[in-house]
């Protein structure tokens, strides 16, 4: 059993872990992987809810009720170097990727930086979780790149101590950048993203640097906070992110207010612990077989590709064999035979772990799924399989109807099927997109859905959404196109496009940092 876990491990090019067993902490927003001490691995959701409930205080927010499977799951693997080959990235030390089906971070458990300049595991963790926190309040409001960063960095150097946390302290590890606006001045900081192909490695960092200071600047100064009111409020609207600027005022004396305002001792904000409650926060030893297939399981969730997925799938296979009836293992090889193509062994996974846990939510859409894509490779056109196939997403709705994942899988199988789409459906992608508004992905499926209809007001606000995203890529240049033809009113180019939003697949908006 344990040699072909280390097989497994070794196929994947990730190393075994220590001698820790896998531990999975659960509370109200977050569910933590780590092979680490069970007491660490509470503290560390501990101070993730503690963040999380920081941040509503501090602007006044309620924490409403959502689904469970929206929790944002983390893998904290066991350093920079295991993360950066899991992601293929030589230069990240963390990834959050905004997913319907539930969102997902990775981060390593220690960095190579040491001191006070050091860029933490958990200031890593609490940047990517501010965007998710950001994408899930306000997923109609389109933020412009600096703030969206800006935003992120006010929140991630937050200082937990033991009776109060400290927000707005300086992200030292950006000192580089804080007072330098040579190389990224407030007329490009303000119209540019951080991913934007001009920009090299220390304007980047600089970029980061700025967006912070300005953040802190607007949020924090009586005088410039309505400003900013004003400006997010213009682009709200839809005006032109340029003009909007404007609102700020002159971009060289912006500049040199900030340089003044970082060489003053900046304010902090304090919250006493006892004002900031949570709710419980347990643990639990992952079973053997959750600890066998996790290799698996970090490559799957970070992501696949044709050359890379049958690898996984391989090794998945091997581990599965030891563990026919664990749901969650088989579960697993579902998803790995799925991302290869292999539908009829995806399906027959999946019915293994529904045998093994019935009404699992991702066996019964790991079976939808793959019939649905069988029943599309065989050019099905009975109304009778289409509906069978479709009959497990919405058992899955049934059990749970604030998750978007089965509410999209439906829509989805309706659209391969062919024939009329069902007003539902349709009701059920936008009632999706509502729930689970920092996936990129969904945001273009909805406009696209719109747009079919010539409904273009509709598709508006999910095209601003991806079209602002600093990280959406190839989907942001897509819906700033689209967004560009509604507003000129060319119906011709709008009627081009839209086949192309329909193909076009999110990247999973992923921000490496």
């Amino acid at each position: 059993m344990r040699r072909w876990w280390a097989a497994a491990a070794l196929a994947l090019g990730m190393a075994a872990p220590a001698a820790a067993t896998w531990q999975q902490a659960s509370s109200r927003h977050f569910v933590v992987y780590s092979d680490d001490e069970p007491d660490k691995v509470i503290e560390f959701a501990t101070r993730l809810e503690r963040f999380d409930k920081a941040m509503r205080v501090m602007r006044g927010m309620a924490d409403p009720a959502f689904s469970p499977t929206q929790r944002v799951r983390v893998f904290v693997v066991k350093d920079v170097p295991t993360l950066q080959k899991l992601l293929g990235n030589r230069n990240a030390a963390g990834v959050y990727m905004p997913r319907l089906s539930g969102p997902v971070a990775f981060v390593p458990r220690k960095t190579n930086d040491t001191g006070k300049l050091a860029l933490t595991p958990q200031a890593v963790l609490l940047h990517e979780y501010a965007h998710h926190f950001m994408f899930s309040s306000w997923g109609d409001q389109p933020f412009p790149a600096w703030f969206v960063e800006g935003f992120a960095e006010f929140n991630a150097p937050m200082v937990f101590e033991p009776e109060r946390l400290l927000i707005g302290a300086p992200p030292l590890y950006r000192a580089y950048g804080l007072i330098d606006d040579s190389l990224v001045p407030m007329r490009d900081l303000l119209t540019m993203s951080p991913g934007d192909k001009r920009l090299d490695p220390n304007q980047r960092q600089v970029f980061y640097g700025r967006a912070w200071l300005l953040t802190h600047y607007m949020l924090l100064n009586n005088e410039r906070r309505p400003q900013l009111a004003a400006y997010l409020k213009a682009l709200e609207k839809g005006g032109d992110p340029k003009a909007a600027a404007a609102l700020l005022g002159d971009p060289r004396k912006l500049d040199r207010e900030l340089n003044n305002y970082a060489r003053r001792k900046l304010p902090i904000l304090g919250m006493s612990i006892d004002k900031l409650p949570i709710g419980p926060v347990t643990t639990r030893a992952l079973t053997p077989g959750e600890e066998a297939i996790m290799p698996v399981v970090l490559r799957s969730t970070r992501g696949v590709n044709p050359k890379t997925a049958p690898a996984v799938a391989a090794a998945a296979r091997k581990i599965a064999a030891d563990y026919p009836n664990d749901p969650a293992v088989q579960v697993a090889l579902a998803e790995a035979e799925y991302d290869t193509g292999a539908y009829a062994a995806a399906d027959a996974a999946a019915a293994r772990a529904l045998a093994a846990r019935p009404g699992l939510r991702e066996a019964l859409i790991y079976r939808g799924m793959a019939q649905s894509a069988l029943a599309e490779q065989e050019h099905v056109t009975d109304p009778a399989r289409w509906k069978a196939t479709r009959q497990w997403f919405i058992t899955a709705n049934h059990q749970d109807a604030e998750d978007p994942w089965p509410l999209v899988a439906h829509y989805q199988a309706l659209r391969s099927a062919g024939g009329a789409m069902s007003p539902n459906a349709e009701k059920g992608l936008d009632y999706a997109f509502m729930l689970a508004p920092f996936d990129s992905g969904l945001a273009m499926q909805v406009a696209a859905m719109h747009v079919r209809k010539k409904e273009y007001d509709a598709a508006v606000p999910a095209l601003r959404r991806v079209a602002y995203d600093p990280h959406g890529g190839a989907l942001a240049t897509m819906a700033g196109v689209v967004l560009t033809a509604i507003e000129s009113k060319d119906s011709a180019a709008i009627d081009t496009i839209a086949a192309a939003m329909d193909s076009k697949r999110d990247d999973d908006g992923e921000e490496e940092k």
